[in-house]
């Protein structure tokens, strides 16, 4: 079976991304620790062992990025084996249903979108993914955030009004495309809650979570943790644990 999984990311410019992070870091710190979250996930998402081609065995990895115009801040970031292209659409929901639209009609029979912001997120996430998406009964899977998000959604094939209209950036975006899905038939599995990363408490909570971790590049997220360690270390507080 072909699968594509599809990090969505935006061009790290300092006061376009991550602007909840200030300003308890500046501009130019939240789009460099976001350039970081994106290579940690590009690089963990390299362990699914890459396929050849649309129709083959294997799976794939690739980047869609917006605005247009960015690619080449990607390409000095990434690899030069990930694929990368725009994002298309008006709004994050046609700019999702574009990417399933896109990457079907180029042969893949599943594709998971993830987002860019959970740099801790383990591969074996995105495995579970593919084998729930597997199974003959389902078409849908979600990866629920705890802020009312979600971190993944995978497809076998483009269904366009899941994202029509759903409030994006709110906590009702899971529950909405839940009851969305329902309405549509479409049966569903849910993976496992994981963190985003939007707010300066997000960033304290990951380095809780991971305070007995190594930085040393043999886990999930180690650029990250290894800046943020560097950077706000010292502001946890008891409030944070």
């Amino acid at each position: 079976m072909s699968v594509i999984v599809v990090i969505v990311a935006k061009e790290p410019v300092p006061g376009r991304v991550k602007t909840r992070l200030c300003p308890q870091l500046s501009a130019g710190e939240a789009a460099e620790v976001y350039a970081l979250f994106v290579q940690d996930m590009v690089e963990e998402l390299a362990r699914l062992v890459p396929g050849p081609c649309p129709g083959g065995p294997g799976n794939a990895v690739a980047l869609a990025y917006t605005p247009e115009g960015a690619e080449a801040a990607f390409k000095t970031l990434l690899p030069a084996t990930v694929p990368l292209f725009p994002q298309q659409g008006r709004d994050l929901g046609e700019r999702l249903g574009g990417i399933f639209r896109k990457l079907c009609d180029e042969g893949y029979k599943q594709v998971h979108i993830i987002n860019s912001d959970s740099p801790d997120l383990p591969c074996d996430v995105i495995r579970e993914s593919i084998r729930r998406l597997e199974e003959l009964r389902t078409d849908l899977v979600l990866g629920p955030c705890r802020d009312g998000g979600y971190y993944l959604v995978g497809l076998k094939r483009p269904v366009p009004e899941l994202f029509a209209g759903i409030p994006w950036s709110t906590e009702r975006v899971l529950a909405t495309t839940v009851q969305r899905a329902r309405r549509l038939g479409l049966s569903f599995a849910l993976l496992e809650p994981w963190d985003d990363m939007d707010t300066y408490a997000d960033l304290l909570h990951f380095l809780v979570r991971n305070q007995h971790r190594g930085d040393d590049g043999y886990v999930p997220g180690w650029r990250t943790l290894r800046y943020l360690r560097q950077k706000i270390h010292g502001h946890i507080t008891d409030k944070s644990l």
